[in-house]
């Protein structure tokens, strides 16, 4: 029991009196040469890297972080190389569905053409039947007037509509209409006959 309390005093008396002492001296050494402006850290580096053992240490552990380094960058390549190709094969995927669409578009504008073209085709072969008719119509009424005296055709034209009246007076010969405007009320026959005037101008 005694032995282990002065062995205990002993420990303590290291420590109080040795040890926290220079622990004490040295951190109010490294603060004051800090303070100054001296580089404490890297001269210690620097003191510590010429002791054969810990400059093994140090040179380990610089190896080690440039070896680190390298296998980041090396990750970092490869992750850039990846993302890289997928930007080209989305590239890729988008200008082939671009061309696609371009093609679509182009087809679909020769469609169209052809259709304009069909409906003009069409259109113009209703307007030569609808003119064929018309002419077939004229003629036919023309015959119908042709025949009829010219007094009975002066009461019909006043009552037909603006349309059908002109379409018989200008089917007819001049001879005809004259004897017919003749026949007409003053009215009538002035109306019909500045309708005659403006078409044949």
């Amino acid at each position: 029991m005694e032995n282990e309390k002065q062995e205990f005093g002993k420990f303590q008396w290291f420590f109080f009196v040795i040890f926290i002492p220079i622990i004490f001296t040295f951190t109010l050494v490294v603060i004051i040469l800090s303070v100054a402006g001296f580089d404490v850290l890297g001269k210690t580096k620097a003191v510590l890297a010429e002791v054969p053992i810990v400059e093994k240490l140090i040179v380990d552990e610089k190896e080690k972080k440039q070896a680190d380094e390298a296998e980041l960058e090396a990750k970092k390549e490869v992750r850039h190389n990846e993302e890289k190709k997928k930007l080209e094969e989305t590239i890729n995927e988008q200008t082939s569905i671009i061309s696609g669409l371009e093609s679509d578009v182009a087809n679909k504008d020769s469609e169209i053409q052809n259709l304009q073209q069909e409906i003009k085709s069409l259109e113009a072969q209703l307007e030569e039947i609808t003119n064929s008719e018309s002419e077939t119509n004229a003629k036919d009424i023309s015959k119908l007037y042709n025949n009829m005296s010219s007094k009975k055709a002066a009461e019909i034209i006043p009552n037909l509509n603006e349309n059908d009246a002109m379409l018989i007076l200008t089917s007819l010969n001049d001879k005809q209409v004259g004897d017919i405007l003749s026949k007409m009320a003053v009215e009538d026959a002035v109306k019909f006959t500045n309708l005659l005037a403006s078409t044949s101008e």
